[in-house]
């Protein structure tokens, strides 16, 4: 069962992990996962199912709001709310965050679209806000979190 201390937990290793993923000057990713593979941008699309299919995925994914998508995040970090939260989402709100998060930058990836970089850092600059925030709510997370996922 889900409950505040599990939905706590959740968010502070979230935000750990982006700021691994994200804020860390010193971490190195490998430069390629697999030796064959290239940019999204190097596909090319041709009229038929799958590009219908890609351009239909990105024009739903815009008639989201974002700052609702971010609404947990704000609320978990004791900033003023935006806007309300997805009420059908309850307890899975800021998982679907990432997830759009991710769909904003692979979508961006593959087809250059303006309105998904804007929103994917609309994202990250709101989601470093709600950070910031947390380290000042919650000073330990980040020493607590350094003991289990040390920077080498």
């Amino acid at each position: 069962m889900i409950n505040k201390l599990n939905m706590k937990r959740f968010y502070l290793l979230a935000s750990m992990l982006g700021y691994l993923l994200l804020g860390s000057n010193n971490l190195k990713a490998q430069d390629k996962l697999y030796p064959n593979e290239f940019p999204l941008k190097d596909v090319t699309l041709l009229d038929g199912p799958f590009k219908h299919a890609r351009d239909l995925n990105i024009e739903v994914l815009l008639k989201y709001d974002v700052d609702r998508l971010l609404a947990p995040y704000r609320k978990e970090a004791g900033l003023p709310e935006k806007a309300k939260s997805y009420p059908n989402w309850d307890g899975l709100d800021g998982h679907v965050g990432g997830h759009y998060l991710s769909a904003m930058a692979i979508n961006y990836a593959a087809t250059g679209n303006a309105e998904c970089k804007k929103r994917m850092d609309h994202m990250i600059s709101e989601l470093k806000a709600c950070q910031d925030a947390n380290a000042l709510k919650y000073p330990d997370w980040g020493v607590v979190m350094s003991e289990v996922f040390p920077i080498v």
